[in-house]
């Protein structure tokens, strides 16, 4: 199994040079994208299946000793992204064959969707910081093309700002990585995860950690580095958008998870209060950010902010009921988002515009694809038996059995804001007077769409088999020893 690993790295960069390549034969070159995403589906279903019972599985790239080399390592977690990154960048990319013309620059996007792919699961994939920080840069710098993916002026603006924010957090990176390396020596993370053990929370070891706290904050679009999400999700291209909300700021989630959980046990307890505060911040922020929006697709950027606090708040908690909480949280969240934000783009084709006023009456001219949206709108707003009630309901019981009532009660206070925007921005899209006439849209469109948008559904109904996954993986990632011991053991 552990041969299999470099296959969700190395598959989309052979398949990202071959279809530039021919790019110029878009027929050829979008079967070959299709193909290679359901190898890399594959690829990801037989890791999962391989970690399932609990071993972990690693690649020394080279014949380099531990802990030096490059190291693929994969576990319950590495194969819950893997899966999830696979199937949601899939269902977008079946999306865009419906929504891009073709004048607008499909010869590109396939391959820049795959280097995009490549550095995700390599980020979720790898072993040490420095090559962490590597698939992070390949990750953006695919993302910052696909941002100004048709040279409109408003996409350019939006994908300068998110350049410039992710450029100081790639800088303040390589200051985190050479402040660790100083102290220890090392950026292997399980070998650092013993050196930190050995020299204990210090001061300076402790500001490293807040480092890389801010900078994996900025990947993830936690308060206060979070103001490059809601244009960002607004202003690209409707998949790039779902990709952006379902996965991308997923990546800067699981390097908060391996922090907490391995790499600095120690120093992320000393800053909890910090961690706690920021994702509350978060929670506060983004609630508060959709009451006064009028375009779909910001209304959804700012919920997704909302929805990513929660996340931290359960990662905050610092323990395994909360670290499962968040897990499930992650997972439907990732579908949910993704769903609604592809929901919002058929909309936007159906009608021409993402303006609520406008768009006004979809349920009269579109029922369908109104009714996708309505599973995402009471997902989100925390109505059973889907998924979204679930999460939130697992978190709030996380915060309240460890005690922390006043935070927890705010992020149940949140939850009924959510409860309120939610409600109302559906009744605005479907019920509401609008001038913007519906025509037709790809039936691919509907099926991605539909396809996500079950995920609610199943994870509702299914809750109890998720919810065990969920703490099968913390149950895994909260006890550090024993990704230590087999990375050791591995060479």
């Amino acid at each position: 199994m552990s041969t299999l690993l470099p296959l969700p790295v190395v598959l989309p960069l052979l398949t990202a040079i071959g279809l530039f390549m021919v790019r110029h034969r878009q027929a050829l070159q979008e079967r070959l994208s299709f193909a290679s995403l359901a190898g890399n589906l594959v690829v990801a279903l037989a890791i999962l299946s391989a970690v399932s019972g609990g071993e972990m599985f690693f690649h020394r790239m080279g014949m380099w000793p531990f802990p030096y080399g490059i190291i693929l390592a994969a576990d319950r977690l590495t194969g819950t992204m893997l899966i999830l990154s696979g199937t949601i960048v899939g269902a977008c990319v079946l999306f865009a064959q419906g929504y891009l013309t073709k004048n607008e620059r499909r010869e590109v996007f396939h391959p820049l969707i795959h280097f995009q792919l490549m550095g995700i699961q390599g980020a979720f994939l790898t072993g040490d910081l420095f090559n962490l920080f590597v698939f992070f840069e390949v990750m953006l710098i695919s993302t910052y093309a696909l941002l100004s993916f048709y040279y409109n002026l408003d996409q350019l603006e939006t994908a300068f700002k998110y350049t410039c924010l992710n450029l100081i957090g790639s800088a303040f990176f390589l200051v985190g990585i050479a402040l660790l390396y100083a102290q220890i020596g090392t950026v292997n993370m399980a070998d650092i995860a013993i050196k930190v053990r050995e020299l204990g929370p210090r001061p300076l070891m402790v500001l490293t950690a807040f480092v890389f706290l801010f900078v994996f904050s900025t990947k993830a679009a936690l308060f206060p580095v979070h103001l490059w999400l809601p244009s960002a999700h607004s202003i690209s291209p409707t998949h790039i958008g779902a990709i952006l909300a379902g996965v991308l700021v997923k990546v800067g989630i699981y390097a908060i998870i391996r922090s907490a959980t391995l790499i600095f046990v120690g120093p992320f307890e000393k800053l909890q209060t910090v961690i706690m505060a920021g994702s509350l911040a978060t929670i506060v922020w983004g609630a508060l950010g959709t009451l006064p929006q009028n375009s779909l697709k910001r209304i959804l950027a700012y919920s997704t902010i909302n929805q990513l606090g929660y996340v931290a708040f359960g990662i905050s908690l610092l323990s395994p009921l909360g670290m499962t909480a968040a897990m499930f949280y992650i997972v439907s969240h990732a579908f949910l988002k993704s769903s609604m934000l592809l929901g919002a783009g058929l909309n936007q084709k159906l009608t021409g515009t993402v303006n609520l006023d406008e768009m006004g009456g979809m349920m009269h001219k579109a029922p369908y694809a109104s009714a996708l949206l309505l599973v995402g709108f009471l997902s989100l707003a925390g109505i059973p038996p889907l998924s979204g009630f679930f999460s939130k309901l697992f978190l709030l019981q996380a915060g309240f059995s460890k005690g922390f009532y006043l935070a927890t009660g705010l992020a149940l206070l949140m939850g009924v804001i959510s409860l309120y925007y939610n409600f109302t921005t559906y009744q605005r899209m479907a019920w509401g007077t609008g001038g913007a006439e519906a025509v037709t849209a790809a039936p691919i469109m509907y099926t991605s769409v539909s396809f996500l948008a079950a995920f609610a559904l199943i994870f509702g109904l299914g809750v109890s088999w998720l919810y065990r996954w969920a703490e099968l993986v913390a149950e895994q990632i909260t006890q550090p020893d024993l990704y230590i011991s087999a990375m050791r053991s591995a060479f």
